[in-house]
């Protein structure tokens, strides 16, 4: 790509204005021109003997016109273009839903299948509802609602013992104390942001393993003694880690990247479109921008070999700018919605200080380890789309996330 020009058209939908970028393969001059096209939805590069043609994340209302060059002898240009008066945002890509896959979105009765080799894991008809799970902080917040909540006549206001804490019991009673779970219903398919969880008999096709597929065993009981609170769940045939089996929760936890199913939408969710709906969630429940990846502890997701976990024990430090971007490049076929961020890789053990830190504004969020490495060859790809003077900002890589 770096022998290549290459052009970058970016939404800025609050002021109503594209910024566009080009980065030429050599310096320009009296060859190099830059036009949008007469219906203002594409611009047209020409630089020596190439030529290239980008489509723009929105109308423009600059149609048929050569953008001016300021200085012969660069490699960057860039420009500010305004929107067309008509172009309305409000059903552009910038109001792309957030959660891939919610439960709206996919079918009743709908199977579920191995993504890699289409091994039905819950049959057709097997799960006629599904629910969207409630967010991480559901338990918390009902108990503060509960707590705190105004003085009603003729009701009992909620006691706390002597050290002031909330009655554990009464709450759950209710089903919202901090100790409160959601377990699994046969029938039912609950949605997470990154997973989908069923009950245990309405799964087959599966090996439960403490580790890799070879040490599992199709029969969940054979390892109920385990001390571990979550074992991992692949498939039969190709091998794949699928998800895992939870025993708090006594449900089949099926991660959306790994698997397929009948849904409204035309493409299955992957790792990328899975990590920004979970980025803008923690932004929404905690106000905090920044995130850290990282891996889920060993003792529940040991699936990767000695060499694997070698390349992706790390985390990754995320600081986003923001959460509902459309942007095209010449590097892909179409305008794509996406989460902009700052990025960096750090070590496993940075990690944890930062964690353990007083004054730490990061949020955690675990993924599989194997996720994380397919999450970092994301981000330094899309880094590559980007111009080569907009790739790094101090110790950060700006990259950008599908929604």
């Amino acid at each position: 790509m770096a022998s290549q020009s290459l052009i970058y058209a970016e939404l800025l939908p609050n002021i109503r204005q594209i910024s566009l970028a080009v980065s030429l393969s050599s310096p320009s001059d009296a060859s190099t021109r830059v036009t949008v096209t007469a219906d203002g939805i594409s611009i047209t590069l020409a630089h020596h003997s190439d030529t290239h043609q980008l489509r723009l994340p929105a109308k423009v209302s600059v149609g048929a016109a050569a953008l001016p060059i300021q200085k012969q002898g660069v490699t960057t240009l860039s420009w500010r273009l305004p929107l067309d008066p008509k172009c309305s945002l409000a059903a552009s890509a910038t109001q792309s839903q957030a959660t891939p896959w919610s439960a709206t979105d996919l079918k009743p009765g709908s199977e579920v299948s191995c993504r890699e080799c289409n091994t039905v894991i819950v049959s057709s008809g097997a799960i006629p509802v599904w629910k969207d799970l409630p967010s991480e902080n559901w338990a918390e917040m009902m108990e503060l609602w509960h707590c705190h909540k105004p003085e009603v006549a003729g009701h009992d206001s909620h006691h706390h013992d002597d050290a002031g804490k909330a009655d554990e019991k009464g709450l759950a009673a209710r089903g919202y104390g901090a100790s409160s779970t959601i377990s699994s219903q046969g029938g039912v398919g609950f949605v997470d942001l990154t997973t989908l969880l069923f009950a245990e008999t309405d799964c087959h096709g599966l090996t439960f393993s403490l580790s890799g597929y070879e040490q599992g065993s199709a029969n969940r009981q054979d390892l109920a003694e385990a001390e571990s609170r979550n074992l991992n769940v692949c498939c039969n045939s190709c091998h794949a880690q699928l998800g895992f089996f939870n025993f708090r929760t006594a449900a089949v936890t099926l991660l959306k990247w790994q698997v397929s199913s009948r849904s409204t939408s035309t493409s299955f969710p992957g790792i990328p479109e899975c990590l920004a709906a979970t980025l803008i969630s923690t932004i929404s429940r905690s106000g905090s921008s920044k995130s850290l990846i990282t891996p889920i502890p060993e003792s529940t997701a040991a699936m990767a070999t000695a060499s694997a976990r070698t390349s992706t024990n790390q985390a990754i430090h995320i600081w986003v700018l923001n959460s509902g971007i459309v942007y095209s490049s010449s590097g892909t076929a179409q305008c794509t919605p996406a989460v902009k961020l700052l990025y960096r890789l750090i070590s496993q053990d940075e990690a944890d200080r930062m964690l353990g830190g007083v004054t730490c504004e990061a949020q955690e969020v675990n993924l599989p380890r194997m996720a994380i490495s397919e999450a970092i060859r994301c981000l330094d790809d899309s880094n590559l789309l980007l111009p080569s003077t907009e790739r790094v900002f101090k110790e950060w890589r700006v990259g950008l996330l599908r929604r």
